[in-house]
């Protein structure tokens, strides 16, 4: 096996495609566990859910880490954590740590603030990760140097079809739903 299959570029690209999954993964299980017609499934989509966030968010942050090692593009920790500070596609830069961000604050507050915040101002808080994942996926697709191979594309595509998807049964659920009367 050539080495440099274990490149910081190699690790770079397969980070940042890992971690896109994984929160993917993570926010179809979080949709999936708030949906009625699953409610025997929720511990299992929760679980899910958690975990293959805080995964991804680990892979983000290796990501991260990677990129600042990189010798052959030097990236600056500033370029790295500060948005529109890369001179390289800033605005498509800026997309993966305005993701990166929005993901941490939805982990901390969920796993560390939940109960001090209250579940309303909790739940609005936690609705970061629809543009969390947006924002990541629109890095991807625009700063990923693997986003014009069919493979890469159709990943891209079909987790954007997920998602609309099952938000789209979500919301649809949700209207359908009766409402509580309160006495």
């Amino acid at each position: 096996m050539s080495l440099e299959f274990f490149s910081t570029w190699h690790f770079i690209r397969f980070s940042g495609l890992l971690a896109f999954f994984l929160m993917t993964f993570s926010v179809s299980a979080g949709l999936l566990s708030s949906m009625t017609m699953l409610k025997k499934k929720k511990p299992l989509m929760l679980e899910l859910h958690q975990t293959s966030g805080w995964i991804g968010f680990l892979v983000m942050l290796f990501h991260m880490v990677v990129l600042w090692k990189d010798e052959y593009v030097s990236y600056q920790i500033a370029e790295i954590i500060i948005p529109f500070m890369d001179d390289y596609a800033p605005v498509y830069s800026a997309f993966g740590i305005f993701a990166f961000f929005l993901f941490l604050i939805v982990l901390a507050t969920s796993d560390f603030f939940m109960k001090k915040l209250g579940r309303g101002l909790w739940k609005k808080i936690h609705l970061l990760v629809l543009p969390a994942w947006v924002f990541m996926m629109l890095h991807g697709l625009f700063i990923g140097t693997d986003t014009e191979q069919l493979g890469i594309a159709s990943v891209y595509a079909g987790s954007a079809v997920l998602v609309a998807l099952l938000l789209a049964l979500r919301y649809a659920e949700a209207l359908f739903q009766p409402t509580k009367k309160t006495p």
